[in-house]
């Protein structure tokens, strides 16, 4: 198994940026204490909120030896508030058997749920912690699954009010893997017994994959028999459907498949798989609107030499995008609400390394896909505003890395992380603002009333959310007269009633702007 260093790039998607402005990524803060910080995850809630999880190894045989008795797993998690620019430092989550792979998800008061596998002997189980909002401790772990030979692609989300899923493959005795889910109402504070999703008896090749919305409604996506399977769950009701079949006619091969929502229901489903025993893997998807049925399957482009690793992503108008390795080429198409036509698939970029891409989009639709080149292992990542093409990648990491992994919050500020191999692997984190929101301004002071001749104060406080700020404040009176500064002052020489406004920029050109009124007498 390949050992690799986990970064953690964490910054803002600009779509609407000030004239001029590019994306600037800054410089990397360590966020692990020590080395072997491995496969890091992360969750990201709407307001900002963010916790990377990774599998931190210790011992002298790690390097050489990860799954002897002398390594020693530890789930380590790090978070950031939003409107933070600095990381709280690690703790220890829980202290697993190997290969933890641990998984995070927040809700909208910020929450978190960490699942990961824990060995016990030849077997396997998921467990499961959740912290409070406002917590610094992760409370004991609870068993999720029985004890099965492996569990592989375990999902984990919350909705808005703290209801927990997670969905997970995990091999029985006859060497055939079934997708089960699980249930944590926030009402009950405890997890359900866990369901089989998949039919008795069936082998689920791909997934699961997992989108949650707001309102607690799940859906899970798989595929086995040659059938793209989904389950629908009420997380606060605690309930599974039956299983739906969106699509069928695959006969082998198949890759991945992936299923994303958005608040008021819409779903896209995507995935890959061989149509002939002969051919190249094609991409499909399929669109389902709130409260609606499935409709039928298109084809993603043209097969080419062979589609994988499909990401889907969908925003709160209903514009879906999605995403797939064409060969090396990264290739994407989007589908608009309103026609329900998929565009032309167009090529986002070329030599990507074999585990494809991550894609991510904000609810206003401006997305982001980070990958990584297959040649110099550099990570690399394009944005696509809402209703525009995909701009040209850019660079954001140094070479040798590999495997990352990308989230938005409701602003467009997005986060990525990546494994990066190097002679002592820490967990790093690197901040930037590209967003088209700016810093962040708080205690605005404008009094409500003043007198005409007399002096007038007016302050503001202000904080970066993660690109460096960039001058001073500037201040529009009203009455023509401007002036810079976090404490001004003005005199009004005439009555009347005035807008005040304060803007403040970043290092990224991003601007932010407060706006008050003053009444102003004899």
């Amino acid at each position: 198994m390949t050992r690799r260093v986990v970064l953690v790039l964490v910054g803002a998607l600009a779509l609407v940026q000030a004239a001029g402005s590019a994306p600037a990524w800054q410089t990397p803060a360590r966020l692990s204490p020590s080395d072997r910080a491995l496969g890091p995850e992360l969750g990201v809630n709407p307001a900002g909120d963010a916790v990377v999880v990774w599998d931190h190894e210790q011992g002298s045989d790690c390097p050489t030896q990860p799954a002897s008795l002398s390594c020693i797993h530890i789930v380590e998690a790090a978070s950031r508030s939003h409107g933070a620019t600095a990381w709280q430092p690690p703790v220890e989550v829980a202290r697993p058997g190997i290969g933890a792979a641990p998984k995070v998800a927040l809700d909208a008061n910020g929450a978190a749920a960490i699942i990961w596998v824990h060995d016990i002997g030849e077997r396997r189980v998921l467990q499961a912690t959740i912290r409070p909002p406002g917590a610094a401790a992760w409370p004991n772990a609870n068993d999720l699954s029985g004890t099965p030979f492996r569990i592989q692609n375990h999902q984990v989300g919350m909705d808005a009010s703290g209801n927990a899923v997670t969905v997970w493959a995990q091999r029985d005795d006859a060497d055939h893997f079934y997708v089960v889910g699980d249930l944590r109402p926030a009402a009950g504070g405890f997890w359900l017994a866990p369901v089989a999703l998949s039919s008795p008896g069936s082998n689920a090749t791909s997934g699961p994959s997992l989108a949650l919305l707001p309102n607690g409604e799940a859906l899970a996506a798989w595929i086995d028999g040659g059938a793209v399977r989904v389950a629908r769950g009420q997380a606060a009701a605690g309930t599974w459907d039956p299983t739906l079949t969106p699509a069928t006619g695959g006969v082998g091969g198949d890759t991945d498949v992936d299923v994303a929502m958005n608040a008021g229901g819409d779903a896209v489903l995507a995935w890959s798989w061989r149509r002939s025993a002969t051919g190249p893997a094609i991409g499909q998807a399929a669109f389902r609107p709130g409260g609606g049925n499935w409709g039928a399957a298109v084809d993603l482009g043209t097969a080419g030499t062979g589609h994988s690793r499909v990401q889907a992503a969908i925003n709160d108008t209903g514009a879906a995008a999605v995403v797939w390795l064409d060969g090396t080429a990264l290739r994407g198409e989007g589908r608009a609400r309103s026609t329900g036509a998929w565009s032309p698939a167009t090529t986002i970029a070329t030599n990507v390394a074999d585990a494809g891409a991550r894609l991510a989009m904000s609810p206003a639709g401006n997305a982001v896909a980070v990958w990584a080149n297959k040649a110099t292992g550099a990570i690399r990542a394009a944005i696509r505003p809402a209703g525009a093409a995909w701009q040209a990648p850019v660079r954001i990491s140094s070479p040798g890395s590999s495997e990352p992994r990308v989230a938005l919050d409701a602003a467009s500020r997005a986060i990525a992380v990546w494994n990066r191999t190097a002679a002592a692997p820490v967990v790093l984190a690197e901040a930037a603002d590209l967003s088209a929101n700016g810093p962040v301004l708080t205690a605005v002071t404008v009094p409500a009333t003043a007198r005409a001749g007399t002096t007038v104060a007016f302050a503001l406080a202000r904080r970066p959310w993660a690109s460096p700020l960039a001058g001073a404040p500037l201040w529009h009176f009203g009455d023509g007269k401007n002036a810079t500064g976090t404490h001004v002052a003005h005199v009004y020489q005439a009555t009347g009633t005035f807008t005040v406004t304060v803007s403040q920029s970043d290092a990224t050109g991003a601007k932010s702007t407060a706006v008050r009124h003053i009444s102003v007498h004899s």
